[in-house]
């Protein structure tokens, strides 16, 4: 399927606000005086999935940094034309798009590799900002937007090294940033940097940027004509997106009442031992993962549902699982 349109990515994450702080919960004492308690949201998307569905290139006059060749192999790949980029996905694989009236998916493929020389930014960690000794350092704000996202990837890989422990790794490459699809006129630390030292969150770090050669995987832009038309991009929308169908009828009163509730501020919550009502509904909306569980030997989870179909409307679902020891 598709990956999740920006109204539904900001459903979900509000909807989780607080609850990556209880992933990670390694406490499963059988003892102890535990809480369990089930939030339930429902947020409904009206009778067309074809908006949530769809992804739009950035617009012509768009000048942040990737953003033109972004929009460069969507034209491509919309017409037919062969465009390759190199260490990074020419389009976003999976998703739907429209030109004048004609839909299509879009692919990314791995076509080849070339070795190819790119600026590596890496970062070492110095000190802390407020101590007297640490050499004055340019805060991450004050770089331009480019040099902004290419600090924070090397900051975490510095973090790491200096401290141990975890760091978002699929961002990092070469131990820190690699310059891509980058224009030097937009930088202030390629090719050569203009600053010695960058302050992030409070830490002091000395910069570093060489010329690299890289084996870079080719990525070719494809994309696959599915519907000419809206009508027919809207039954292609709904059978991509629904995960769950039903009817009133697989309803019950209660399930109703409650699958109602759900779609106001705050979800519906419940307490474990569950209601069977609330349990007959979770498994109604495909929601079985979140359930299994006793009081005793639980975790803080999350599940949801694709795109579920209602009485001629489209809705999402997820429910979330708190654990309180």
């Amino acid at each position: 399927m598709p990956s999740p349109s920006t109204s539904r990515r900001a459903f979900l994450g509000a909807t989780a606000t607080g609850f990556a702080a209880l992933a990670g919960c390694e406490s499963l004492r059988p003892d102890s005086d535990r809480r369990v308690e089930y939030t339930l949201y429902v947020e409904e998307h009206g009778d067309s999935l074809a908006d949530e569905l769809l992804w739009k290139p950035p617009e012509p006059d768009d000048d942040r940094p990737g953003q033109t060749g972004r929009r460069e192999a969507w034209e491509a790949a919309t017409t037919g034309e062969a465009y390759r980029t190199y260490g990074y996905p020419a389009v976003p694989d999976g998703e739907y798009t429209e030109r004048e009236g004609t839909y299509y998916q879009l692919h990314d493929v791995v076509s080849g590799s070339e070795r190819i020389d790119r600026w590596v930014l890496r970062l070492s960690w110095v000190g802390r900002a407020d101590d007297e000794e640490t050499s004055e350092a340019t805060p991450r704000e004050a770089l331009p937007e480019l040099d902004q996202g290419a600090v924070m990837p090397a900051y975490f890989a510095a973090r790491a090294e200096r401290y141990g422990g975890g760091a978002p790794w699929k961002y990092i490459e070469q131990g820190g940033y690699v310059y891509r699809n980058a224009d030097p006129a937009e930088s202030e630390l390629i090719p050569d940097p203009e600053h010695e030292y960058v302050s992030v969150h409070g830490a002091v770090l000395r910069v570093e940027v060489s010329r690299e050669t890289l084996v870079e995987p080719e990525h070719t832009a494809v994309a696959t004509q599915v519907a000419t038309g809206d009508a027919a991009f809207e039954r292609v929308a709904d059978a991509a997106g629904v995960e769950v169908r039903l009817e009133p009828a697989d309803f019950d009163a209660e399930a109703a009442d409650l699958f109602e509730r759900a779609q106001f501020d705050g979800g519906y919550v419940d307490t474990m031992p569950l209601a069977t009502g609330f349990e007959d509904l979770l498994r109604t909306l495909g929601l079985h993962d979140a359930l299994g569980c006793s009081v005793e030997k639980c975790e803080s989870k999350m599940a949801e549902t694709e795109y579920l179909a209602f009485d001629g409307s489209y809705y999402d679902a997820a429910v979330y699982v708190r654990v309180e020891d």
